[in-house]
């Protein structure tokens, strides 16, 4: 399975990938550390995108994360039918959860740090 990392903080791009990876998850892991530059990226996909999941960082510099699925939604219903996107936060705010919790992008925010049994009984359903 291939997945991207959106998130400002360096150690935990690094920390996320080499869980996913040694894990067995997945099998690519695409880090990003700004929601921009993701986004950019996935603007200049084409129909070979592979299925792909997304762990999004919620605080964030520039494009937060509720920002970039407002501009995830402009995207082509067929590369976001590709997509499972995933908010990963340490956020304890209850208008941060429930924000999350009622987007329709969002299928989860998850607790920092990453937990891999978790997130693989997600991908599971």
């Amino acid at each position: 399975m291939e997945f991207i990392i959106i998130d400002d903080s360096v150690f935990d791009l690094f920390t996320q990938e080499k869980l996913l990876l040694k894990s067995g998850l997945a099998k690519t892991v695409r880090p990003f550390n700004s929601a921009s530059d993701a986004m950019e990226y996935l603007k200049l996909s084409d129909e070979t995108f592979p299925e792909t999941v997304i762990l999004l960082d919620l605080q964030m510099p520039g494009i937060n994360g509720f920002e970039f699925t407002v501009h995830y939604a402009s995207l082509p219903a067929s590369l976001r039918d590709k997509v499972k996107l995933f908010m990963i936060s340490s956020t304890v705010d209850i208008v941060d959860i429930e924000e999350a919790s009622s987007n329709p992008h969002i299928i989860e925010l998850l607790s920092k740090p990453l937990e891999i049994t978790l997130l693989r009984e997600l991908l599971a359903k």
